[in-house]
């Protein structure tokens, strides 16, 4: 399958054509197209992210507008609760320069399924409307740091996202796009000495489960040897909800 799609995220110190974020949401997006394809069962179903392994390449010397995706299915696994759908795909920029790669994995709910797991929302689902300011072009938030560890282990709290924000993710019941949460905290990276400005070459990515809209997290961002952090997402309650292992570039 292939598509195209135009950067809407701002990059901050990340010096790729992309944020990590908005490639990993992009490419997202087109594996549960393809997963949705190959879905030989054509009733409405919900494409939740599991795990993804994204790779980025240093592209330079390009001002790509618009960027492509290819992708495929790999392979359906029907050993678990629910079945997975393995998808992989390659982000291209306009000229035809590989950009990205990712390797990722789908749950794949009806929409029976996705009440009995996660409930619908009992108040009027946000919807959008054309104008409404989009979350994603300015993802980042306010927020106060705390160095558990000076130059290795940082922490954050980052305040629930309104509902606003997670309009049309999904319809029967709000949850947080994940893409907000890594913005946020990617740009976490740039705060240890010396990643000042970088790119992300790698993220390792897993869920245990989703951020409802207006539930509060806590990033905690630990440098674990030259060019590698791990960042781990929980709930208030220290309910872990994600983790993203990076492999970062100073610029």
């Amino acid at each position: 399958m292939l598509c195209w799609f135009k950067p809407e995220q701002r990059r901050y110190s990340e010096t790729t054509l992309l944020s990590l974020s908005e490639t990993l949401r992009s490419m997202a997006l087109h594996g549960a197209l393809i997963a949705a394809a190959a879905n030989p069962v054509k009733a409405r179903h919900y494409y939740l992210g599991s795990r993804a392994d994204l790779r980025v390449f240093p592209v330079e010397a390009t001002q790509s507008k618009v960027f492509q995706c290819v992708g495929r299915l790999d392979g359906i696994d029907r050993s678990n609760l629910f079945p997975i759908y393995k998808v992989s795909g390659t982000c291209l920029t306009d000229k035809g320069e590989r950009y990205a790669e990712m390797d990722g994995a789908l749950l794949v709910l009806t929409e029976e399924q996705f009440i009995g797991l996660k409930g619908a929302d009992a108040s009027a689902r946000p919807t959008w409307f054309p104008g409404q300011p989009s979350p994603y072009a300015d993802a980042l938030r306010p927020r106060a740091l705390e160095w558990l560890e000076p130059g290795r282990m940082l922490r954050t709290s980052l305040p629930g996202f309104p509902r606003e924000d997670c309009a049309g993710h999904f319809d029967l019941r709000a949850l947080c796009p994940m893409t907000l949460v890594l913005a946020n905290a990617c740009a976490l990276v740039r705060h240890f000495p010396g990643y000042e400005r970088y790119w992300i070459s790698r993220c390792v990515f897993s869920c245990k489960d989703v951020v409802d809209p207006g539930q509060a997290q806590r990033l905690t961002c630990v440098f674990d040897g030259v060019g590698r952090f791990v960042i781990t997402v929980e709930s208030d309650e220290g309910q872990r909800l994600a983790r993203f292992k990076l492999e970062v570039v100073p610029a």
